[in-house]
């Protein structure tokens, strides 16, 4: 089995090792499954603390800790975990009848690593004066190569069965169970994109499949022709297994799935690349391009967000077939971001916040 080896992700210059980079000089594009479980491995290995199982993205920066008036990382221990309800809930109406399949009770959290956060306050991209200054000056936004956000989604474990979960206590004082997850990194100039979830949860492969070339058994499980079943477990490969097991994960790991990794926006006959998760992008999971979406994380002259929140708003049939609005999929439009755009008249019209939402819809006054 080829290592990547993801150590050097937080400390500095090279992120692969020579051997590794001889061998394949591109894993995140080559291999972007195996790469999509290495960073799953590290985000959650563990690192708690007295009186807690937090494992190494739970003591990252919250949204809460970036976008502050004085922003702060943590460090002596782990800022409160703040659940908040989940983003696309908040920004996009739902169609009539969809609810998301997150319990009662349970709800999102994003969370950055250090290189990220430092990239944000230093370039002070957390106000909006910083954004207003940015889109001013034309300057270009791109976030260090050791960058990586998780967003997680969260249950009460009440409502499940514990045992089989991550479980962690948030500032409530309640225990929630982690059921679904997006790990992206800055590995390639437009981030790796990939998405977890528990192997209980309903319609985990619904609309377009389940597809992991290193770490299941079975690579590909094609979408129920009913949706919001449930689905055979995900078997791990020894390969998963042995990594999970070096990096002393909890056992409880090996029931969360790959539903799939995204490295580019279309394939290389041109077709839209989907990636959805069942909990985060609930409703609209059929249409759904997270790299897509997240494109169109921008910001304009007001330091706002002038693409709301990456949804089309009216709905294009051809991109939204139920007729809700919904997040667009393929290579981004140039329009969303530039008047006349490739004519002399060219100017720009939003500016682009490197895929992070977080940035035009966080940014404090």
């Amino acid at each position: 089995m080829k290592s990547f080896v993801f150590a050097a992700v937080m400390v500095g210059a090279s992120v692969f090792s020579d051997a590794t980079a001889q061998a394949d000089a591109n894993p995140a594009l080559n291999s972007p499954d195996q790469v999509s479980w290495e960073l799953f491995v590290k985000v959650t290995a563990p690192a708690g603390s007295k009186g807690n199982n937090n494992v190494l993205f739970e003591t990252w920066a919250s949204d809460q800790d970036t976008f502050a008036p004085n922003p702060t990382f943590p460090t002596a221990a782990p800022s409160p975990k703040i659940l908040v309800v989940p983003a696309l809930i908040r920004f996009a109406p739902k169609r009539p009848g969809v609810r998301p399949h997150v319990l009662p009770g349970g709800s999102e959290e994003t969370r950055r690593n250090k290189a990220a956060f430092d990239f944000i306050v230093n370039n002070d991209l957390f106000t909006r004066r910083g954004l207003q200054a940015a889109f001013a000056a034309k300057k270009e936004i791109t976030f260090p190569i050791d960058s990586i956000e998780v967003k997680a989604n969260w249950v009460e474990a009440a409502n499940v069965d514990a045992s089989q979960y991550h479980v962690s206590t948030a500032s409530d004082g309640k225990k929630y169970a982690l059921v679904a997850m997006h790990v992206i990194s800055k590995l390639t100039p437009n981030w790796t994109w990939a998405t977890f979830e528990h192997q209980n949860n309903l319609g985990r492969c619904d609309f377009i499949g389940c597809n992991d070339s290193f770490g299941a058994t079975v690579q590909k499980v094609a979408a129920n022709q009913q949706p919001r079943q449930k689905y055979a477990p995900c078997l791990k490969t020894d390969a998963l297994k042995k990594m999970m097991t070096d990096a002393g994960l909890e056992a409880v790991f090996a029931n969360y799935c790959l539903k799939g990794s995204q490295m580019d926006f279309v394939t290389s006959t041109g077709l839209p690349t989907l990636l959805g998760n069942s909990v985060t992008e609930d409703g609209f999971v059929n249409t759904s391009s997270c790299i897509t979406c997240h494109s169109r994380a921008s910001t304009d002259a007001s330091g706002g967000d002038p693409q709301n929140a990456g949804f089309l708003d009216p709905p294009t049939p051809a991109l939204c077939p139920t007729g809700a609005q919904c997040s667009p999929n393929g290579a981004p439009n140039p329009s969303w971001f530039w008047k006349n755009p490739g004519k002399p008249t060219q100017t720009m019209k939003t500016m682009p916040t490197d895929f992070v939402w977080a940035i035009p819809l966080l940014a404090a006054p």
